[in-house]
């Protein structure tokens, strides 16, 4: 009797332990629902930077929208934080009105870095969001614009490829990065393209090829420039588009993409403009022309040159200002493209190269572009002073806590707990601007033996890099045991590396981190 009482008993405990082991194994909600007391939500906007809040009037009153909410939730893990607050109950009422918050039925409100950033207003999708939570201060995405509805977004290179293996149609697509400004100029004339040729046998489509996942599409058609505008049939490869970068162009290009394109009217010669206050130098008389002059600033320049052209009105301002105020010296200038002996001569490599000659005499290279700084260089012609010594490499720089990795150190990882890895190049200028982030934030956790924060210099350790898969600079993955490996796509503030490192979910035996797969080289 008294065994069947505690078999019963037993098999009770035993029940109710695994319901609750089971809630805690398949939990799966990243969202912070626990903060009632203002006092609670100001120290979880100033612990937490980047941290997105749904205010609901009851949760019954935004199904869609929270269900989207938890699911951007999960894949923000380690990158931002998600908050609830149903204003609604009695306990949230005070705080909803201390923050001065009223939803009708929902309302989501962005805070960075302790303060409120702005209201989200972008769409309520899982993508939207976690593009917005990824960069909450960026640009609003072009696949999002509704002007750019009618263009094809790629999200990334595999569903460009199986896109190509089952649409035959002709196809336009363009490479871009965010960033690019003549991306941006070219992007309201492209979506206008696409709206009009919607409905007929033409697709329009577009790649951001900054993302990781895209760096495929930019080695496989050696894309190095941007926007690259390349036209597609039946899944292959015909041509790069050359026409105009405009609405009528590239609609006329693809109703007719094997018609010659459209001549641009021919640009006037410079040197054949009778108003030109310029001296416009050949080879023939570049010396005769020099010899007898004191003090002359020659322009060597390419006609097709963007910042020559910009630069043009400016030379010409100069040489007018120079001549009503009889300022001594003379302004010249040379087409390099048509005059190459001499550009070769002098070494020119790039446009407009501006150099400074005395009675003929090469003397030293001079970086002015606008007017007033010209005319203030001719009134006193002195030699620039010297560039700086070359930076030192970051890994020779004394005081950072930062480890430099090698093929020889790389497996040291397998001792660390949390490792986050910078993998960049010395030129790359998004590096430039994270170094001396990353160095605060491995200042800031050095004392904690689990963690560390290591760079690798893939100039250097190129083959370590390929085996990680890095396509971009910088790429930053984190690494536990070198058991687990995870993609960063955070922020790139010390703030935003020591949230990270420090998130009490790095130590869950399953890693927070979105994981993607990695792209072999």
């Amino acid at each position: 009797m008294y065994i069947r009482k505690w078999s019963k008993l037993l098999f009770v405990l035993l029940a109710l332990l695994s319901k609750e082991s089971g809630a805690k194994t398949n939990s799966k909600n990243a969202v912070v629902e626990d903060i009632a007391d203002f006092k609670d939500f100001k120290k979880l906007i100033r612990t937490k930077t980047n941290v997105l809040v749904l205010f609901v009037a009851g949760v019954k009153e935004a199904p869609v929208e929270l269900k989207v909410f938890r699911e951007a939730a999960n894949v923000v893990r380690g990158t931002g934080t998600m908050v609830l607050i149903d204003c609604l109950q009695s306990e949230r009422k005070k705080l909803c009105k201390k923050l001065k918050v009223s939803p009708n039925s929902y309302i989501f409100k962005h805070y960075k870095d302790g303060d409120f950033h702005k209201d989200y207003d972008r769409q309520v999708s899982v993508a939207s969001m976690v593009n917005f939570m990824r960069n909450p201060t960026g640009d609003l995405p072009w696949e999002e614009d509704p002007e750019g509805a009618d263009v094809l977004h790629f999200d990334d290179y595999k569903s460009f490829q199986r896109h190509m293996q089952k649409d035959t149609r002709p196809m336009l697509v363009m490479f871009y990065v965010p960033w690019c400004g003549y991306c941006k100029r070219l992007k309201p004339d492209y979506s206008k393209a696409a709206t009009e040729l919607k409905g007929k046998p033409y697709v329009i489509a577009a790649m951001d090829v900054e993302r990781t996942e895209n760096a495929p599409a930019r080695r496989a058609y050696n894309i190095t420039g941007f926007p690259t505008i390349l036209y597609f049939e039946r899944g292959q490869l015909k041509s790069t588009y050359e026409g105009d970068n405009n609405k009528e162009g590239i609609i006329s290009f693809m109703k007719d993409p094997d018609a010659a394109p459209v001549q641009k009217e021919k640009e006037a010669d410079w040197s054949a403009d009778p108003n030109s206050e310029i001296v416009h130098l050949t080879s023939q008389g570049f010396e005769p022309a020099l010899k007898d002059e004191k003090s002359v600033l020659v322009m060597f320049y390419a006609p097709w040159c963007g910042h020559c052209k910009r630069m043009k009105p400016e030379y010409e301002k100069a040489a007018l200002t120079m001549k009503e105020r009889k300022i001594p010296g003379v302004l010249a200038a040379l087409d390099a493209t048509k005059e190459k002996t001499i550009a070769a001569q002098f070494n020119v490599r790039g446009y407009p190269t501006l150099k400074y000659f005395v009675h003929g005499v090469y003397k030293f290279d001079v970086n002015v572009r606008d007017a007033a700084k010209i005319i203030e260089f001719m009134q006193d012609p002195k030699e620039p002073p010297p560039p700086p010594p070359p930076e030192k490499s970051w890994e020779e720089e004394e005081g950072s806590e930062v480890l430099f990795l090698n093929e020889e150190n790389f497996n040291t990882l397998k001792r660390k707990k949390h490792a986050l890895v910078m993998f960049y190049a010395p030129w790359c200028g998004h590096c430039k601007k994270t170094k001396p982030e990353f160095n605060a934030a491995a200042e800031a956790l050095k004392d904690d033996p689990r963690i560390v924060l290591a760079a690798v210099d893939c100039t250097k350790q190129q083959n370590l890099c390929k085996s990680h898969g890095v396509n971009g600079y910088p790429t930053i993955v984190y690494f536990s045991y070198l058991k687990t490996k995870a993609d960063y796509s955070g922020g790139r503030s010390s703030k935003d590396f020591i949230s990270y490192m420090t998130n009490p979910n790095l130590s869950a035996s399953e890693p927070v981190h979105v994981k993607h797969k990695v792209d072999e080289l």
